[in-house]
């Protein structure tokens, strides 16, 4: 290969390798995390439900919350009182989960309206650099695990999900999480 080949090779591949790095970055959870950040301090409620699966975390939370409940209840004696039991579920969950969703999309709301002037519920480190150093990402199969804490919360741990054509979005939180929001926020089964 002549010098001329390889000075115009070197920067070509330079050129594809920074080209497939950048394709690979937008990607990745980290990448929605950082939009999601970007949303926040633009104070945009609607970008930033952009990347939370209001659906997936209300079904998620609905089945910890009515575990918990049913946890608490005597066993049941007889299969009879088994299939009163799964009825008792199925109807909790049908009245508690659009509670959850008006619940998940007034926290979003907040947060994001809030953003900068006081804390909130949630604080997403934003920047990149933030979102580097801050987030912790591990795959689980097709899915993320996010951790990182939060300066009022403690820790808080998601799972992101990708669907095709979508970004990534929240879809779960931890239960331990779910837990201590109903806890705060009196989300109870009578």
């Amino acid at each position: 290969m002549s010098t001329h080949g390889w000075a115009w090779g070197v920067p070509v591949v330079l050129l594809g390798v920074v080209a497939l790095v950048s394709v690979y970055a937008v990607t990745t959870p980290r990448y929605a995390l950082y939009r999601l950040g970007a949303a926040v301090q633009r104070h945009d409620v609607e970008d930033a439900l952009r990347y939370f699966d209001v659906e997936r975390i209300a079904d998620r939370a609905t089945d910890v919350l009515v575990a918990d409940y049913l946890a608490r209840q005597p066993a049941p004696a007889t299969p009879a009182e088994a299939n009163g039991r799964q009825l008792v579920a199925s109807l909790a969950k049908r009245r508690l989960r659009p509670q959850v969703i008006d619940r998940v999309r007034v926290e979003v709301r907040r947060s994001v309206e809030r953003a900068g002037a006081q804390a909130g519920p949630v604080v997403l480190p934003v920047g990149v650099v933030a979102v580097l150093k801050r987030f912790e990402v591990s795959r689980d199969g097709p899915d993320a695990w996010v951790s990182y804490r939060d300066p009022g919360e403690g820790p808080v741990r998601f799972r992101m999900a990708r669907q095709p054509g979508e970004p990534w979005k929240i879809s779960e939180f931890d239960s331990d999480w779910v837990r201590r929001r109903a806890r705060e926020e009196a989300i109870r089964l009578r």
